[in-house]
């Protein structure tokens, strides 16, 4: 471990035993924004702190690591960026010269643009995720019941899977259902699709004490 930050211990080790992330984040239940995060020490993407050391916890866990080793690593990356100052650029104005040719050119340029981006955005919306908004739980909920009721809304042609299991919506895109949870961290995963469209997934952290 020596001169390597927490997140490139984790995995080298995870590469040297040819583990996926896609394989980490079936049996950990880590998401893979979240496992790519830890593994590039991403501390902007880190959620509160009570919530990334129990991620690093069940991680090391998976890999038989050093748990307060890693968090000592964790700790120290975390002073450092904290220490980190960026400079600030300052950019000196440019003048520019208007000339009938420039405004013509602009103009063409403006409409190509506009005419790409509208077409565009109409083969996006052929495959656009669904809307979906999670109401509650809200994200990183700390609770001491082993159960939790998950709410929300997505679009009324959509299909709504929570852990991978399909729940109803009612007439207004609504949805609920009530979770059975473990003691220590949980992460639920919402996904929202529609046929021929892309996924909409949220995933919510849950902490039973």
């Amino acid at each position: 471990m020596k001169n390597e930050t927490f997140g490139q211990v984790l995995k080298r080790y995870r590469t040297n035993e040819n583990i996926t992330i896609s394989k980490i984040e079936e049996e950990t239940k880590i998401s893979r924004r979240m496992i790519e995060a830890i593994e590039n020490n991403d501390y902007n993407r880190f959620p509160e702190d009570l919530y990334i050391r129990n991620l690093i916890k069940v991680y090391a866990t998976y890999l038989s690591l050093d748990y307060n080793r890693l968090l000592s690593l964790y700790e120290k990356g975390k002073e450092n960026t904290s220490q980190e100052k960026k400079p600030v650029k300052i950019n000196k104005p440019t003048k520019v010269y208007l000339t009938p040719i420039i405004v013509r050119n602009a103009v063409i340029i403006i409409i190509v643009l506009l005419l790409l981006i509208y077409l565009g955005w109409q083969v996006n919306k052929i495959f656009e995720a669904p809307e979906l908004i999670i109401n509650e739980p809200p994200q990183e909920t700390i609770i001491t019941e082993n159960f939790i009721e998950v709410k929300g809304s997505t679009e009324k042609e959509a299909q709504v899977f929570i852990n991978d299991k399909e729940v109803f919506l009612d007439s207004n895109g609504q949805f609920k259902a009530t979770l059975d949870l473990q003691k220590g961290l949980n992460i639920i995963k919402i996904r929202a699709t529609k046929k021929h469209s892309r996924e909409n997934i949220i995933y919510r952290e849950v902490l039973v004490q």
